[in-house]
């Protein structure tokens, strides 16, 4: 069965009115799978009689309901009867026929408190029969529903439809649940981080803590391992001047670089090297590019992430689009591409430009989502229309959306409503573990979990793409074991934690580019 005709013959169910033939093995499967609800005609003639009275077995529940409370009135009544002092003045043969009649009433009333509760269990039952019935549809003998499940894969189908219309439903489904599967470990393993780290960065609050995780989560190695690395990279940096979050993402960052790619298990014996080379970084982007103390940690790694082939780092870059910009971190993530035709400054301009266009004045958030869309393989023109599409939907959650439109608008394989389903789920998997975090909160995670899907050297594209296995083409390429994105990553905070950007104003509830937390302060 292809996608194209799954698609057709669930949407005509859900829709009521089937015109369309299929073959009854396709039935089965779809049924057996756990999509359609079947019925046998004669099964559903009879749940079909058995809730036509439901009304009146309904208004009937409501009088009795009614005369069960007048009774057990009339039964509190007489049991305070029994208890004044009246009642111990009457005679003996009084009380003892007293007392015979509240018991009789007593469990008169208790035989219509269990007639009730059994009558409003059936009726319950009878509607969520009548629910299932009223769903559906009159097939070739049967009568037919969509599941839950149904209903969301026919969802799925819709947002995809015109890339996998011929391909088999069969692998349409297989990939899907790949694709929930590697959200929801990404999820559990992030998870898992967070946990142990609770109780070891005791000065990093609960999105401070999921931020980091997740970019762990992300790493393609022993999660213990990788958590010992993190800490043992973190702790060498503790005398460095920049803010907590920077220090964070600069010990993320060492976590996900390997000093020998060819080691199947974390070697710890780089640490001391790279907290070296990144001393030395931090030390000249503040002396020669003016880079504030508070953020220099966060900016110097990036720019060690960029360590090209012949050993050296991009900082002739960094002080060149530095010139460009005064967002620091921007100049970072322009820095670390590979771009031997020069075209990054011209395509950078070009989105700001953009951005103007459209009615924004220069900010982080403007000068952060031009360069991610810069290191993209869009341009302006082939971007506009999809990402209004995102900035509207990202609208509902972010107060300030752009940076986070940008990276999804930067999957150049998805649609605008492709990407937004998969942040979609990746919300959905992301909310039952990082329970107590806010909504917005957890859209900028989901967008930092699937950041860094890209394809394009997939021979059919494919739009569950393996996400950690889509590399983006930096100057060099890190360790497989270490890093399954090679993509820069993203700090999330819904709250105002001040960074020292060259640009003012503070937003809060927006995903983050490198370095800094939820906000700019001047």
């Amino acid at each position: 069965m292809k996608c194209n005709d799954a698609r057709t013959f669930m949407s005509q169910i859900a829709g009521k009115s089937v015109t369309v033939q299929v073959q009854q093995s396709d039935v089965n499967f779809l049924s057996t799978n756990g999509y359609l609800s079947v019925m046998q005609k004669a099964d559903y003639d009879q749940a079909a009689a058995e809730v036509a009275n439901l009304t009146q077995m309904n208004d009937a529940l409501q009088n009795e309901m009614v005369e069960e409370r007048i009774a057990r009135a009339a039964l509190a009544k007489d049991e305070r009867k029994t208890h004044s002092i009246l009642f111990h003045l009457e005679g003996r043969d009084e009380k003892e026929t007293e007392v015979a009649r509240v018991e009789s009433e007593r469990g008169a009333v208790a035989r219509e408190d269990a007639d009730i509760v059994e009558k409003d269990a059936r009726i319950k039952e009878l509607i969520q029969k009548k629910s299932a019935i009223d769903r559906m549809v009159p097939y070739d003998g049967l009568y037919l529903s969509l599941t839950g499940l149904g209903v969301l894969t026919l969802n799925d189908l819709n947002v995809r439809n015109y890339r996998v219309s011929d391909s088999d439903f069969s692998d349409f489904m297989e990939e899907r649940m790949e694709t929930l599967g590697e959200l929801h470990s990404i999820a559990e393993r992030g998870s898992f981080q967070v946990s142990n780290l609770r109780t070891r960065v005791l000065e990093a609050d609960f999105s401070q803590l999921w931020n980091v995780s997740i970019g762990l989560a992300k790493l393609r190695a022993d999660q213990s391992q990788i958590n010992q690395r993190f800490l043992l990279a973190l702790g060498t940096l503790h005398h460095f001047d920049s803010t907590l979050d920077n220090k964070m993402m600069a010990a993320e960052i060492i976590t996900s670089l390997s000093a020998n790619s060819s080691q199947s298990s974390i070697d710890n014996s780089d640490l001391q090297n790279l907290t070296k080379t990144l001393q030395s970084l931090d030390h000249d982007l503040r002396h020669h590019a003016k880079v504030p103390k508070q953020i220099s940690t966060g900016v110097a790694a990036l720019v060690m992430f960029g360590r090209r082939y012949d050993g050296t780092y991009p900082t002739d870059r960094f002080l060149e689009f530095s010139r460009m910009t005064r967002s620091y971190e921007s100049a970072g993530i322009l820095s670390v591409m590979n771009d031997p035709s020069n075209q990054l400054p011209s395509k950078f301009q070009a989105f700001r430009s953009m951005f103007g266009l459209w009615g924004y004045q220069t900010s982080e958030d403007t000068e952060l989502a031009s360069a991610f869309l810069a290191i993209s393989d869009l341009g302006p023109d082939d971007v506009r229309l999809k990402m209004s599409i995102i900035v509207t939907a990202l609208k509902n959650y972010l107060e300030y959306p752009l940076v986070a439109a940008a990276i999804l608008t930067s999957i150049p394989t998805l649609e605008a409503n492709e990407n937004l389903d998969l942040m979609e789920k990746a919300y959905s998997q992301l909310w039952s573990f990082a329970i107590g975090l806010e909504r917005s909160e957890l859209v900028s995670l989901s967008v930092r979990m699937i950041h860094g899907i890209k394809n394009e050297l997939v021979e059919k594209l494919d739009p569950t793409a393996k996400i950690l296995k889509t590399p983006v083409q930096f100057t060099h390429t890190p360790s497989n074991i270490f890093f399954g994105y090679y993509a820069p990553l993203i700090i999330v905070h819904s709250s105002y934690y001040s960074t020292f950007s060259g640009i003012g104003g503070f937003h809060p509830a927006h995903v983050h580019g490198f370095g800094g937390g939820g906000g700019f302060g001047g």
